[in-house]
This record gives C-alpha cells, sequence and structure tokens, in this order.
C-alpha cells in the first residue's frame, strides 16, 4: 500500500525522460528503478507530456519527390522487429 505523496512546492522541476531503447520495456530492473526514482518526487498538480510522434494540422512539410524512410533501429534482438 502506498502512502499519498507530499503538496507539490509552488514549482516543480522539468523533467525530460525518453522511453530508451526497445529492451528497457523487457528489462525486470528498470520499472523498478522507475519507481524509485518517482517516489522522491512530490505529487504534481498537472502533467504535461509532449510528444514528437504526434502531428496536428496546420503544420505540414513536404516535397515535390517523396523522402526515403530510414529506419534508424538495428542490432536488437529478432521478437523487436516483429
Amino acid at each position: 500500500m502506498t502512502t499519498p505523496a507530499a503538496p507539490a512546492p509552488a514549482r516543480m522541476p522539468a523533467l525530460y525522460l525518453s522511453h530508451g531503447a526497445p529492451p528497457l520495456a523487457d528489462d525486470p530492473l528498470w520499472p523498478a528503478e522507475l519507481a524509485a526514482w518517482s517516489a522522491g518526487l512530490p505529487r504534481p498538480r498537472a502533467i504535461l507530456m509532449v510528444s514528437a510522434h504526434w502531428e496536428e494540422a496546420p503544420l505540414a512539410l513536404g516535397a515535390t519527390e517523396p523522402a526515403p524512410l530510414v529506419y534508424d533501429f538495428w542490432g536488437f534482438p529478432e521478437h523487436y522487429y516483429r
């Protein structure tokens, strides 16, 4: 059972947390490390998440010739490619 976190101070720190490499999803220690790290932070009143994988109009980029898609994803176990 968890105890409620202390109220957040007037200003919270700005944090950047990357999703990391795909093997982190299978790492048995990573979730525990994140939980231990976050336990030391005060509870925020709100969270703003920004993702580079989200798109919305009116932003549009284009070219007269389609650009080839480059997959910068290699060197991982086979099951990550399925």
